[in-house]
């Protein structure tokens, strides 16, 4: 009887034709899934060509003509710096190397960038080992601001990467070799081309799509015109990401991440990681590393981005500080959607801001020095650390008087471009979000001017006018000599039947510092367990005032501001001081006697006893 299961025919075959047979059944499939493997390691979009083009010689955002182990090395012969700025596109974009040596009392060549685009911690720990501490050099901090998925990863996920590693790779790397020996590389590109390959296919598919609709036709258009045309459109900054926000999902796929562009579970464990051996070999040098994760677009959506692991994610600081190093957790900072170029890289506004708080917090946790330091606090700052994590503060102030009125509140509706509405305002030129960008301690837009809608404030001032533009939905913006806005309903203020005038803002707030109107009296108060902290007590007041107004030159009279000290009802100082053109490092007032240690009930007081507006843009009491 013929076996059921042979193919008919089969008892004819010749032995050497059987064995061709099987072997072709089972090498066959074999072979178109291992032409699917390598067609698919070889797939190559614009960007991944001319990363692998450009690799080895990229670096801080631009192609050199030598090679990053010479730019890095030539760097630290002539600068000697003492602080080393490493890590990927995040530092080149969110930190100004300039502005934070300002701010550590450096000199600017005192601080030195070395930003590898995507680079994770397997090439900063080997330009730390074969090119900064190879060469004898010694900074006394290496910070390096990065997204923890990169932070933790350990394998390169494209070619230009690992040649971008590869170039500073010694013979022996035994910490390299331990970590990356059991990975595949040509597995590792193939995961990694899957979604290039998927968002191409996809893309195709839909330009044809559109060209077949509006051209009638597939082979006579130019496909670049429609590639262009379609990725204008469908442009992030098109998007209204609080949509994202907003919609009723249908499922929860719990324990996975099939909704997410990165798989966190595929990250080592922070302790198979580079970060404690980039903390030990920092440490075992003199210096200290501070591995910080920077502030994303607030329009990013809850559950993508920077997602990792909430086990991992939480060892991360403890892990860091065993080995000597320091974690901080900067993403709670306030920030706004115009200080992107996309969700996570920072435009110069952002940067700034970024840089001023991270110098800031860098002293505050005792990463760094600063000369003459003494001990102090501040009764006006906008953010604290606590566990590792940036935390945003409000102070305890009050204000005993209303906002004055704002002359000629109700004023002609114009219309600008984008028929967007705006109020002409040339006379409040000084109090404007682009003047307080420039003398504020974290660069913030903080024009206390409000567009009032029916009476009530709009909800979202003190945006860029571009995101005003794009997003509306009561948002407002005060150019030099302009104040636009967008009402809450998104429809124009000729038609909506809703009433809009000027206000001022009756908080005065500034980030960290307050405004203070015509006649303001501010108190503010401090917490007992901070007063706490002065071993010594409080022995003056520091003031840093400055006049906003504008004056006719031939006024020459400086604007009065008094000052008191209190402990309950009892007043342990009171002073005046004129508040001159530059307000320079502050006015200290002497307190006398000192406030005692351990006092409870401490508040200051600052009157501005003159009729300009005035900006406190620091208030510190201390020990000296």
């Amino acid at each position: 009887m013929q076996d059921a299961y042979r193919p008919r025919g089969w008892h004819r075959a010749s032995p050497l034709q059987r064995v061709l047979a099987v072997a072709l059944a089972g090498l066959l499939p074999a072979a178109i899934v291992v032409g699917l493997l390598v067609g698919m390691e070889r797939f190559r979009t614009f960007d991944d060509a001319r990363a692998d083009r450009n690799a080895g010689r990229i670096i801080n955002g631009r192609v050199i003509k030598t090679d990053v182990r010479e730019y890095i090395e030539n760097a630290l012969r002539r600068h000697e710096p003492e602080v080393v700025v490493l890590g990927n596109s995040l530092s080149n974009t969110d930190v100004m190397g300039g502005m934070l040596a300002k701010r550590l009392g450096l000199p600017k060549n005192k601080v030195q960038k070395f930003s590898v685009p995507n680079s994770i911690g397997t090439h900063w720990y080997a330009i730390l080992r074969n090119r900064i501490y190879a060469g004898g050099h010694r900074p006394r901090l290496v910070l390096i601001p990065s997204d923890m998925q990169s932070l933790l990863a350990t394998t390169p996920r494209s070619e230009a990467s690992y040649l971008n590693l590869s170039i500073h790779l010694d013979e022996e790397e035994p910490e390299i070799d331990a970590r990356l020996g059991r990975r595949s590389w040509f597995l590792e590109r193939v995961r990694s081309n899957r979604g290039h390959v998927r968002d191409r296919s996809l893309t195709w598919l839909r330009n044809r799509v559109v060209d077949l609709l509006f051209h009638r036709s597939l082979v006579r258009t130019d496909g670049r015109v429609t590639e262009a045309t379609m990725a204008r459109v469908f442009d992030d900054d098109e998007i209204d990401m609080r949509l994202h926000n907003r919609v009723i999902p249908t499922f929860v796929q719990s324990g996975t991440s099939e909704l997410i562009p990165f798989d966190p579970r595929s990250l080592p464990e922070p302790e198979d990681s580079f970060l404690p051996v980039i903390a030990k070999l920092v440490a075992d040098h003199g210096g200290i590393a501070v591995f910080v994760r920077p502030p994303m677009s607030p329009f990013l959506p809850d559950g993508l981005g920077d997602v990792v692991l909430e086990d991992a994610e939480a060892r991360v600081p403890t892990v860091s500080a065993e080995h000597g190093g320091l974690y901080l957790d900067v993403r709670d900072l306030d920030m706004e959607h115009g200080h992107f170029q996309n969700v996570d890289h920072m435009r110069p506004e952002g940067a700034r801001r970024f840089t001023e708080v991270l110098a800031d917090t860098l002293v505050e946790v005792d990463a760094w020095e600063v000369a003459e330091s003494e001990q102090a606090i501040d009764l006006l700052r906008p953010t604290e650390v606590v566990d590792n994590v940036l935390r945003n503060v409000e102070p305890s102030v009050t204000f005993r008087t209303p906002p004055p009125a704002v002359p000629r509140s109700h004023r002609k509706i114009n219309r600008g471009p984008g028929r967007m509405p705006y109020f002409a305002a040339e006379q409040l030129a000084f109090m404007s979000d682009l003047t307080t960008l420039a003398v504020t301690r974290h660069a913030s837009r903080c024009s206390p001017i409000r567009v009032l809608e029916n009476g009530v404030p709009l909800p979202m001032p003190n945006r860029t006018c571009e995101e005003t533009s794009r997003h509306r939905r009561g948002r407002m913006c005060h150019s030099d000599a302009r104040v636009y806005f967008t009402s809450t309903d998104d429809l124009g203020p000729w038609r909506n039947g809703r009433r809009y005038s000027l206000g001022l803002d009756p908080d005065r707030a500034c980030d960290g510092a307050r405004w203070l109107y015509p006649g303001d009296r501010l108190r503010i108060r401090v917490p007992d367990a901070d007063f706490a902290s002065l071993d010594a007590g409080a022995a003056s007041l520091v003031l840093s005032v400055r006049d906003m107004s504008v004056r006719d030159e031939a006024d020459t009279t400086l604007p009065r501001v008094r000052a008191r000290a209190r402990v309950g009802q009892a007043v342990r100082m009171d002073a005046w001081l004129d508040v001159p053109p530059d307000p320079g490092t502050g006015h200290r007032l002497p307190i006398e006697p000192r406030i005692e240690p351990g006092t409870t009930g401490v508040a200051v007081d600052v009157i501005n006893k003159s009729d300009r507006f005035l900006l406190l843009t620091g208030a510190r009491l201390h020990a000296r």
